[in-house]
């Protein structure tokens, strides 16, 4: 179903320092940016915020959204938002200040309008708007473009939300719950937090970053280092640190390690080399807190690939320098062109593999082969790691293409 955000952004902070909600910090970002993507991964094809005022920091938001290529306006009122929608459109009214599980997006994206999310009565949740004496409103509510219109025509001092979410419980609207049997998530107090102060905004942004495990990510991640950037991660928050300078400095790290061993300081080049993966994860965990891809743009990802490429063959030519036998170089080079193939296979079985794809995290990459490195250097056996991956990545291969053939065997 196509749909539009409608995403209120005027109401103050209760912080001391006031601003507005939408301005909270949010996963090293801002609350409404958090908004904006969330509505754009269930489905959006636009988003119009409603504002009173401008600042600054709210134009750098808008700037950030766009130049990921995500259509999004502003609006001064309620009849300047709804003349931003197509007539037909279904529109999603998200709060202001609210955080929501993509859970109750989703759900919200799949209903026809008029629905509304709704929590329980309870003490937990008083501060959410009632609906009557059972629900209270949990902050996403779908409409179409002629209730919006008429709101703003006889809004005058009301507030926008709060009459437009009145005005679609009394059209008959859908209730969908999120608590209870039948309940979008297990816990509304885990799924949905109306953000009235920094506090509360920074929390769940820390909170959100804390649960996001790639269920893709590799085995030295999974095992080795993916517990200690749990913890780290959520503290790089406060200090809005950029995951595209994380990449480049990880990218470096791996340029500068190839060019170590390349030199022959084995151990120098080594350590550089296992530095660049966790510092890379880092910035996956940053980018997915904030909704963004989690191993970034295209040139990012060929300049990492292109950098590990460097780092296998310098690897390479060290154990065949140290050997005499220029057949480990050759192994290393072949294990690239391996690499290769195997990210292509492993990019088209998470687009068409089972939603749970426990095979991912033990196939290799470039990250998975150079800590590979490891336990043959200090074994004292750098020569047999070309061989080594070589075998472990025509070994990923063959597996890859056979859960490839099962998984397009079962959609036909």
């Amino acid at each position: 179903m196509a749909f539009a955000a409608l995403i209120a952004a005027y109401q103050e902070t209760e912080d001391r320092e006031g601003g507005l909600r939408a301005l909270l910090p949010m996963a090293g970002r801002s609350l409404l940016e958090h908004q904006v993507r969330r509505a754009m991964a269930a489905g959006a094809s636009h988003a119009v915020v409603l504002v009173e005022r401008i600042p600054a920091a709210l134009n750098a938001a808008l700037d950030r959204l766009r130049r990921d290529g995500i259509a999004v306006t502003l609006a001064r009122d309620p009849m300047d938002a709804a003349d931003h929608f197509h007539p037909e459109e279904h529109v999603l009214l998200v709060a202001d200040g609210l955080v929501a599980a993509p859970d109750c997006f989703d759900a919200m994206a799949a209903r026809a309008s008029p629905a509304l999310l709704v929590v329980s009565d309870v003490p937990a949740n008083e501060h959410f708007e009632r609906v009557d004496a059972e629900k209270r409103w949990a902050g996403l509510a779908l409409t179409n473009v002629e209730t919006i219109a008429a709101t703003a025509q006889m809004l005058g001092d009301w507030d926008l939300q709060s009459t437009l979410m009145r005005r679609i419980v009394q059209g008959g609207a859908d209730f969908l719950p999120i608590d209870g049997e039948a309940g979008v998530v297990a816990e509304a107090s885990e799924a949905v937090v109306l953000a009235e102060r920094s506090e509360k905004s920074r929390d769940a942004g820390k909170a959100m970053l804390s649960r996001n495990r790639l269920h893709t990510m590799s085995w030295p991640e999974h095992f080795l280092y993916g517990r200690g950037l749990s913890l780290l991660a959520p503290l790089l928050l406060d200090f809005r640190i950029e995951a595209f300078w994380l990449r480049v400095a990880a990218i470096l790290l791996s340029l500068l390690g190839a060019a170590a061993l390349w030199w022959g300081w084995q151990w120098t080049g080594l350590v550089l080399l296992l530095l660049a993966g966790p510092i890379d994860a880092t910035a996956g965990r940053i980018d997915l807190a904030q909704l963004r891809s989690h191993d970034g743009g295209w040139e990012v990802r060929y300049a990492k690939g292109l950098a590990q490429a460097l780092a296998i063959l310098a690897l390479g030519h060290f154990a065949a320098r140290s050997s005499g036998e220029n057949g480990y170089f050759v192994m290393a080079a072949a294990a690239v062109a391996l690499l290769v193939f195997t990210s292509r296979e492993m990019a088209l079985f998470r687009r068409i593999g089972p939603e749970k794809q426990r095979l991912l995290p033990w196939m290799i990459d470039g990250n998975a082969a150079i800590w590979l490195a490891l336990p043959f250097a200090a074994a004292g056996q750098w020569n047999w790691w070309p061989l080594g991956i070589a075998v472990y990545a025509s070994i990923s291969l063959f597996l890859l293409q056979n859960s490839i053939r099962e998984a397009v065997r079962q959609r036909d």
